[in-house]
């Protein structure tokens, strides 16, 4: 699967609010969703994806 990435710092377009992602990479919640690379925040929208899908069927990821 081809990762798809945004950089957190330029994630306005997200259904979430960066801050909510900024605390959930602190308290190494879903550690699958973030990506550093070369020193900057990434989200993996594939993995967002699956977690959004997963709150929808009442499933923990």
């Amino acid at each position: 699967m081809k990762n798809n990435l945004i950089r957190l710092s330029k994630a306005d377009s997200l259904p979430l609010c960066k801050s909510t992602l900024y605390k959930w990479r602190h308290l190494g919640k879903f550690p699958q969703l973030f990506v550093k690379l070369g020193g900057a925040l990434f989200v993996d929208l594939n993995v967002l994806d699956e977690i959004i899908e997963a709150g929808r069927m009442g499933l923990r990821p």
